[in-house]
């Protein structure tokens, strides 16, 4: 399938299953190969087509090199940020989590073009698995900074998400990721509306190619916009704005275009 869309995959690959693993799947390079784990779940629910094209689109960007793919990148960028402010770890956990957003968005600029040459039954399925992405109830507990760390996170997936359908020409069918999302930030902050737009674009727009360095700067400066959204209101934003050294981003270029072969 991957061959025939013209992503043909030159390293072995392995796939096993862990019954325990509470997400979906994940891709771990090992030497010259790589190796796939699904979860239990994943296998019983329908969508094993669609997620092993998309951890085999993980494996063909770290294959080709790809700066969104390489790790090195990755971990400076968030290195950055912890030089210029202490964090914690789930707020290290929640910056990954970010980039890893934008790595699954490029997995997917592949994976969307494979399926839809091979016809694959999974595209029945897409809308609705795209929709469910989309989270409507906010983090509510009784650590605020958390929750705005946590809450910033959720936004940053929904905007991937609702990115990915523009991206991707899927139809938001009865506006059911809309309105989760209106939901969603109904709940959060009044800031991070504008938060939630500029993320949605950015992702929308993100183009194919970058130079290692263009991509450094794409990354650093995300990183950035993402913490001043989560930091927007509180007494210390002006001395963190200059701190980190925040600067409006460049415009992001063409996407690659979604082919139905």
């Amino acid at each position: 399938m991957m061959d025939r869309a013209g992503f043909k995959i030159l390293v072995p690959v392995k796939v096993s299953v862990d019954p325990q693993l509470p997400f979906m799947g994940y891709t771990m390079p090992e030497g010259g190969s790589f190796s796939i784990v699904v979860s239990g779940g994943s296998v019983e629910s329908g969508m094993l087509e669609g997620l092993l094209v998309h951890e085999l689109s993980h494996v063909y960007r770290m294959q080709t090199k790809h700066p969104s793919h390489n790790p090195r990148i990755l971990g400076e960028a968030v290195d950055r940020i912890a030089r210029i402010i202490p964090l914690v770890d789930y707020q290290q956990k929640i910056l990954h989590d970010v980039l890893n957003d934008v790595q699954d968005l490029y997995a997917d600029d592949i994976a969307f073009r494979v399926l839809r040459v091979a016809k694959a039954p999974f595209l029945k399925n897409v809308t609705e698995f795209l929709q469910s992405w989309v989270k409507d109830e906010p983090v509510n507990t009784r650590d605020a900074l958390r929750d705005r760390w946590e809450n910033a996170g959720i936004l940053v997936h929904n905007a991937r998400a609702i990115a990915q359908m523009r991206r991707h020409k899927v139809e938001d069918v009865g506006n059911r990721a809309a309105e989760r999302n209106k939901k969603f930030l109904a709940g959060s902050p009044p800031e991070y509306d504008d938060g939630f737009r500029m993320f949605r674009n950015k992702m929308l727009y993100l183009r194919e190619e970058f130079t290692v360095r263009e991509f450094q700067v794409v990354l650093a400066e995300h990183l950035k916009e993402f913490i001043l959204m989560v930091e927007i209101g509180l007494p210390n934003y002006e001395s963190l704005a200059r701190r980190i050294g925040f600067r409006p981003p460049e415009p992001q270029g063409r996407i690659l275009p979604s082919r139905s072969g």
